[in-house]
C-alpha cells in the first residue's frame, strides 16, 4: 500500500515542478512585454493609419506571449489598436491596476471581445502605448498557483488569487513576505509551496490542505473512497449526499473514460480551390445512459482527475478503428486530425498506442494527423512532436496566430499544417486589421514548407476570401458540422458522387460540438 507520506512528497513535487515551469514562462513574458513597449515608446509613433497598424500586426506574429498592442492618446484613452483598428470614440477604462518596479503598470482582468468569445486579459502599459498578454497565457499562468503576486515598490500585490478568506489571504503574504527564496512549509495537514527567483518580480504560492492532496492523487483518492464507503454503511444517513456529489462528472468522469463511453464525431476539411473533401477532425463527447457530457465540462474534469493519458489513449484507438475499419478506399490520402492534451504527446507513451491501433486495422490511404495547440508549446513538447513526425505522423499547430508561439517554434518543429485561428475568420469580411494577417500566415506556413487551413468558416463568402489569400484547406459549418460515423460515411459516400461537397444536402445534426481531448 502506497503510504500518505509517499503520496505527499509526489504532490509536493507536482506542485513545485508547476510552479517552476510558470515562473519560467512569466520570465519569458516579462522579457517579451519589456523589449516590445521598450521598441514601441522608442519609436513614438502613435499613428493609428491602416499601414501602421498592419506593421504592429507583423510584429505580433512573431510574437510568442502577445495578443494585441494599444495606442493612447495624451490623456491615456485608448484610440486604436491592432485587432479592431481606430476607435470611433476614444475610451478609458477604470480598472486595477498596479505599478511595477520599471514603472510599467499591469491591468487586471480587463475585459475584452476576442471574435465573439469575451474574456478578460492582463494588459501591460507603458507611456502612449499597451499589450494585451495572451488570455490563454495568463489562464494557465493564473491556475498554476492559489495566490500569483507581483513585488512592486508598494510590496506584494495579487495578480490573481483563488477564493478565500480575508484572513487566509493575510496570512498567505505573511508567509510570502518572510521569505527570500523558493521553499516549502508544512502547513497543518498538508504543506505550503512558495517558488521565486532574486531578480523576479513573480512569485507563486500554493497551499495543499490533506483534502486537496487527497482530491488530486487516485491512489489515495481510492484508499479514503473505500474508507468512507464502509462508514458510510454504518451511518445511513451519511449516505445520500455521497452519492448525490457523485453525480457530477467531477467524480464520474473515472468511471466514463473508456472506449465504452466516448461517442466521436467527425468533422470534415475540404480543399478550397477543388472543394475536394481532404480529411477531417476527431472530436468527441462522453455518453452515460442517456445523459451526454460536452467537452467543456469533459476536458476540465480530465484534467482536474489527472486523466489525460488514459482519455487521449482511449480516444485514439477508438477513433482509429472506426474509421480504418469503415472508411471506404480513398483515391488520395484521407487525413484524420487527432487533438491531444499536450501532457499526452509523449513517444514512450503515446507512441505504442497508435502503433497498435493502426496494425490492428492498417490502412495505406489514411495519415494521422496529430494537432497540438500554439499555446502548448514548449521546449519539452517540441522534443516529443518532432520524434511523431520522424516517424511519418503529420503535425497541426491549431490555434495558430493566437500570440503565443513564436517563428523559431514553428521552424524547429517544421509542421505540416497551421490551423488558422477562427478569430481571423470571424472578423474577415468586415475588412478587420487583424484579418489582414492572414496573407502574412500563409507566407509563415509556405517559409517553413506548411500548408494552412482556417477553422470557424461560417459562409461560403468566407470561403473565397480564404482561397483567394491562399488559404488551402477549410472547415466550418459553413461546409459540414461534426456527424457520428454513420452519417458522416454517408457524407462521404454523397461526396464521393458529386466530387465536391454535399453540404446542402448533409445529414447533420443541429447540436453544436466543439473538439478537444
Amino acid at each position: 500500500m502506497v503510504s500518505t507520506a509517499t503520496v505527499f512528497l509526489v504532490d509536493k513535487g507536482r506542485i513545485a515542478s508547476q510552479h517552476a515551469q510558470a515562473l519560467e514562462t512569466a520570465e519569458g513574458l516579462v522579457a517579451e512585454s519589456r523589449d516590445l513597449l521598450g521598441q514601441l515608446v522608442l519609436n513614438n509613433d502613435t499613428s493609428c493609419e491602416s499601414e501602421h497598424l498592419i506593421q504592429l500586426n507583423a510584429l505580433l506574429i512573431r510574437s510568442r506571449f502577445i495578443r494585441e498592442i494599444g495606442i493612447l492618446d495624451e490623456e491615456g484613452r485608448l484610440v486604436c489598436a491592432t485587432t479592431i483598428g481606430r476607435l470611433p470614440i476614444p475610451i478609458i477604462g477604470h480598472y486595477p491596476a498596479i505599478t511595477t518596479r520599471s514603472g510599467k503598470q499591469v491591468l487586471i482582468d480587463v475585459p475584452l471581445q476576442v471574435a465573439n468569445k469575451k474574456v478578460k486579459a492582463t494588459i501591460v502599459r507603458q507611456g502612449r502605448f499597451n499589450v494585451v498578454i495572451s488570455p490563454y497565457l495568463t489562464d494557465n499562468l493564473y491556475a498554476s498557483a492559489d495566490v500569483v503576486w507581483l513585488r512592486t515598490p508598494d510590496g506584494l500585490k495579487p495578480l490573481k488569487a483563488i477564493p478565500m478568506s480575508s484572513g487566509t489571504f493575510a496570512q498567505l503574504r505573511k508567509q510570502v513576505q518572510a521569505q527570500h527564496a523558493s521553499t516549502w512549509l508544512l502547513s497543518g495537514s498538508g504543506y505550503e509551496q512558495i517558488t521565486m527567483r532574486p531578480n523576479m518580480s513573480w512569485v507563486f504560492q500554493t497551499q495543499r490542505g490533506i483534502g486537496a492532496i487527497m482530491r488530486d492523487n487516485s491512489v489515495l483518492l481510492v484508499i479514503m473512497l473505500i474508507s468512507t464507503l464502509l462508514i458510510a454503511v454504518l451511518a445511513v444517513g451519511t449516505l445520500t449526499p455521497y452519492v448525490l456529489r457523485l453525480r457530477g462528472i467531477e467524480n464520474r468522469v473515472r468511471f466514463l473514460c473508456d472506449e465504452a463511453h466516448i461517442v466521436l464525431m467527425y468533422q470534415p476539411f475540404f480543399d478550397l480551390k477543388s472543394n475536394r473533401l481532404a480529411g477531417c477532425e476527431v472530436l468527441m463527447r462522453l455518453k452515460e445512459g442517456k445523459h451526454i457530457w460536452m467537452p467543456d465540462q469533459i476536458i476540465p474534469a480530465v484534467l482536474h482527475a489527472g486523466l489525460v493519458h488514459r482519455f487521449d489513449h482511449a480516444v485514439t484507438r477508438k477513433a482509429i478503428r472506426e474509421l480504418n475499419s469503415h472508411l471506404p478506399t480513398q483515391e488520395s490520402v484521407f487525413i484524420m486530425a487527432l487533438n491531444f492534451f499536450p501532457e499526452s504527446i509523449e513517444r514512450a507513451t503515446l507512441m505504442p498506442i497508435l502503433q497498435e491501433a493502426l496494425s490492428a486495422t492498417p490502412r495505406d490511404d489514411i495519415d494521422i494527423l496529430i494537432e497540438i495547440t500554439e499555446h502548448s508549446l514548449s521546449n519539452t513538447l517540441i522534443t516529443e512532436v518532432k520524434s511523431f513526425k520522424a516517424e511519418g505522423f503529420q503535425i497541426a499547430i491549431d490555434d495558430f496566430g493566437t500570440g503565443y508561439s513564436n517563428l523559431k517554434s514553428v521552424t524547429q518543429i517544421s509542421p505540416n499544417l497551421l490551423k488558422i485561428d477562427q478569430s481571423f475568420v470571424f472578423e474577415l469580411e468586415g475588412a478587420a486589421v487583424r484579418s489582414t494577417l492572414i496573407p502574412e500566415i500563409v507566407h509563415i506556413a509556405e517559409a517553413v514548407g506548411a500548408l494552412t487551413i482556417a477553422e470557424g468558416i461560417e459562409n461560403i463568402h468566407q470561403v473565397k476570401l480564404l482561397a483567394a489569400m491562399g488559404v488551402r484547406y477549410g472547415q466550418g459549418y459553413a461546409l459540414a458540422r461534426p456527424m457520428e460515423l454513420g452519417p458522416f460515411l454517408a457524407f462521404l459516400d454523397a461526396a464521393a458522387k458529386t466530387h465536391a461537397n454535399p453540404a446542402c444536402a448533409q445529414p447533420h445534426s443541429t447540436d453544436e460540438v466543439r473538439g478537444s481531448s
